[in-house]
C-alpha cells in the first residue's frame, strides 16, 4: 500500500503554537504547593484539563490528516477554533466550578467546528459510513456530553462538571474502538502525523526552557542552571531520536500507540517544569518534589519507548539496553531519594536518569546511519 504524504503547512504550526499557550495556562492549577505539596484536588484537575485540551488539539489534527486541503471552509473553521482555544485557556483557574462553563463551552464550539469539517467531508462522499461519518458519530456523542456537561451547571450539578468531563475524554479515547465503521488506513498520512506531533512536542519543550529560565541568575553563577538545562535537553535528545531517527516515517499506519503516548510526554515535559520551579521557589515538601520529578521522568521515557514498535527494520531494541535504561533510572532515582533534600542530588539524580537513557538511545541512533 503507497504511503501517503503531506507537507505541514504554516497555518498548522501557527495553531499549535496556540494550544501550546494553552497548555502552558495549565500549570497555574499546580504551580503553588499548600503546605508544600499540590492538592489532590488541584492535580486531578490539571490532568483532567490537559487530556481534554490535548484531545482537542488531536480532534482538528486528525481532520487535517485525513482530508485537509486547506481551503477556504479549512481557514476558515480553523479561525473559530483556535479563538475557542483562547478564550478556553484563558478561563483556566484553581476554582473549576468558576471555569466550568466558559471552559466546557469553549471546547463544544472548537469540537462543533470540527465536526462541520467532516460533515462537509462526508458531503463530498456522498456516505456516512466511511471515516468521515464514523468520526462524526464518535465526535457527535462527545459533543453530547459537553452539553450535558453546560446544562447541569444551569441545573446547580456544578460538582459533577469535573466528572462528566472525564467521560468526554474516556468516551473520545475508547469509541473508537467501538465504533470502527468501514475505516481506510490509506487516508492517513503518517509521516505527516509524527510531523504535528513532533512540532508540538518541540514547542512545550521550548516552553519549558523559558519556565526554567528564572534558574540563570546573573548575580549569582552557580552550576544548578547548568545541570537544569541538559536536564532539559537529554529529555529533548531522547525524545529526538526515538521519534525522529529510529522510527520508520514512511508507513501505513492507524497510528494510535502514537497518538496516546504523546498524551503523556507532552503532560510529563510540563510536570518535569512544575517540579523544578518547585524545588527552585524553595517552599515544598522535598519528597513531594522528589516524587513528582521521579514519576514524571519515568512516564516520560516508557511514553516514548512505547513507540519503539514504530522502528527501522535495521534497529532493534535489546535486553541489555532495556537493562541499561532501567539501570540508569533507578540509579538515578536512589540518588535523589538517598540526599532528599539536596538540591544537587535532585539534579544530578535526575540528570542520571536523563543522560543514561539518552545515551542508550544514542547508541541506537549510530546505526541509522551506518
Amino acid at each position: 500500500m503507497q504511503v501517503k504524504t503531506k507537507p505541514v503547512e504554516l497555518i498548522e504550526l501557527f495553531y499549535d503554537l496556540i494550544f501550546v499557550y494553552a497548555i502552558s495556562k495549565l500549570t497555574a492549577l499546580i504551580s503553588e504547593p499548600i503546605g508544600g505539596v499540590i492538592p489532590p484536588y488541584n492535580f486531578f484537575a490539571y490532568l483532567i484539563t490537559s487530556f481534554v485540551i490535548l484531545q482537542a488539539w488531536l480532534y482538528f489534527t486528525n481532520y487535517v490528516n485525513r482530508y485537509g486541503r486547506w481551503k477556504w471552509y479549512d481557514y476558515a473553521l480553523a479561525c473559530v477554533n483556535m479563538i475557542a482555544v483562547i478564550y478556553m485557556a484563558n478561563t483556566i483557574s484553581h476554582d473549576w466550578q468558576s471555569m466550568a462553563f466558559p471552559f466546557d463551552l469553549a471546547m463544544l464550539i472548537l469540537l462543533l467546528t470540527v465536526v462541520a469539517l467532516y460533515s462537509i467531508q462526508a458531503y463530498k462522499e456522498k456516505s456516512m459510513v466511511g471515516a468521515a461519518g464514523n468520526s462524526i458519530t464518535i465526535l457527535t456523542v462527545v459533543c453530547t456530553i459537553y452539553v450535558i456537561a453546560i446544562l447541569s451547571i444551569f441545573f446547580n450539578f456544578s460538582g459533577y462538571v469535573i466528572w462528566i468531563n472525564v467521560v468526554a475524554v474516556l468516551t473520545g479515547a475508547f469509541l473508537p474502538f467501538f465504533i470502527r465503521g468501514k475505516f481506510d488506513k490509506s487516508i492517513i498520512s503518517f509521516p505527516h502525523l509524527v510531523e504535528r506531533f513532533e512540532l508540538l512536542t518541540i514547542i512545550t519543550f521550548g516552553e519549558a526552557i523559558v519556565g526554567l529560565t528564572h534558574f540563570f541568575d546573573t548575580s549569582n553563577f552557580n552550576f544548578v542552571p547548568i545541570l537544569v538545562f541538559f536536564i532539559v535537553l537529554t529529555m529533548f535528545g531522547s525524545y529526538v531520536i526515538q521519534i525522529h531517527y529510529l522510527m520508520e516515517h514512511n508507513r501505513v499506519e492507524r497510528s494510535l500507540r502514537l497518538m496516546f503516548s504523546h498524551y503523556f510526554i507532552v503532560i510529563s515535559i510540563n510536570l518535569v517544569t512544575v517540579a523544578l520551579e518547585l524545588i527552585h521557589s524553595g517552599e515544598v515538601n522535598h519528597l513531594f518534589a522528589s516524587g513528582l520529578m521521579i514519576g514524571s521522568l519515568v512516564i516520560f521515557y516508557l511514553s516514548i519507548m512505547a513507540n519503539k514498535e514504530y522502528y527501522r527494520k535495521n534497529i532493534k531494541l535489546t535486553k541489555k539496553d532495556i537493562i541499561l535504561m532501567i539501570m540508569a533510572t533507578f540509579v538515578g532515582m536512589a540518588i535523589v531519594l538517598i540526599f532528599i533534600s539536596n538540591l544537587y542530588a535532585f539534579l544530578i539524580g535526575s540528570l542520571t536518569i536523563t543522560f543514561g537513557n539518552f545515551g542508550v538511545l544514542l547508541t541506537k541512533q549510530k546505526k541509522v546511519f551506518k
